[in-house]
């Protein structure tokens, strides 16, 4: 059983949903998010997912389109994501699901690239723009690396459609708040939770929300709905509005900014 699936198993036997800020990888430094990792577990995140960067958007609002620029503008590879996650795991076992466009797999090849993730120390690869239809091979592959491929539902998924994906999703379901582009709402849809209960109707498989949550309120709603909740862009805008800063304060900064979000998340009982 990997980290994941532990992580879930744990936080279900003591009734409590799971936290999950998503960084993007490099952004503005790879010992940046080494030290924001960090934080975000001190801070009460479950697991963390790492964006690599990659140059045409899948489903990106503004604020991770611009760091994932600001990474491919310092240069920086899917080595260097690697590497952050080798150094990161040298002091931690938090959870970590890299967050990849299929080109970037399929480019290096798939074997090699699921055995580089899985050796660096990724527990499975969310990959947005992958239809299950056509993800066999990397399914395989990732298996024999014990790396999870994550898939995603949305609000217009049709029934049909979400039992293949929940069937070819692991070790976890993205389902995804909105139908639109990642980023900062005010609200969420007042169906998210029926649409969260349609997919858990079809699978034991925990069931994660993601887009648009920005704060306590859409976090704890996200998060009563399903087993856990993913907050992208308000942590990705809290690095890019202190990357002037040392290291040190670009973490603590996140730190702070996630701490009351994950104790609010923490709070809920299934």
């Amino acid at each position: 059983m990997g980290r994941i699936e532990e992580r879930f198993k744990a936080l279900k036997r003591q009734g409590k949903k799971a936290f999950m800020p998503f960084v993007t990888a490099c952004d503005p430094t790879p010992e940046a998010t080494v030290a924001v990792v960090a934080a975000l577990e001190a801070a009460g995140a479950d697991m963390v997912e790492l964006g690599i960067a990659y140059s045409d958007p899948l489903a990106d609002g503004p604020v991770i389109q611009d760091s994932y620029a600001r990474v491919l503008d310092a240069g920086r590879t899917v080595e260097d994501v690697l590497k952050v996650v080798r150094e990161i795991r040298a002091h931690s076992q938090i959870p970590l699901a890299g967050m990849v466009s299929y080109s970037i797999a399929w480019k290096k090849g798939l074997k090699a690239f699921s055995d580089a993730a899985a050796d660096a120390g990724l527990d499975c690869l969310i990959v947005p723009d992958l239809p299950p239809e056509e993800a066999r091979d990397l399914i395989d592959d990732a298996a024999e690396d014990e790396l999870g491929i994550v898939f995603l539902v949305t609000p217009t998924t049709q029934s049909q459609r979400m039992k293949l994906i929940v069937e070819a999703s692991s070790p976890f379901i993205y389902y995804v708040s909105v139908v639109g582009i990642t980023g900062a709402r005010e609200a969420l849809p007042m169906d998210l939770a029926d649409g969260v209960r349609a997919v858990k109707a079809l699978t034991l498989k925990p069931v994660v929300v993601g887009f648009g949550v920005s704060s306590v309120e859409t976090a704890t709603r996200a998060a009563k709905a399903a087993d856990g909740v993913i907050m992208g862009s308000a942590i990705v805008k809290v690095v890019s509005d202190n990357r002037g800063r040392s290291v040190a304060d670009i973490a603590k900064a996140v730190g702070d900014f996630a701490a009351p979000i994950a104790k609010a998340v923490k709070a809920l009982q299934f």
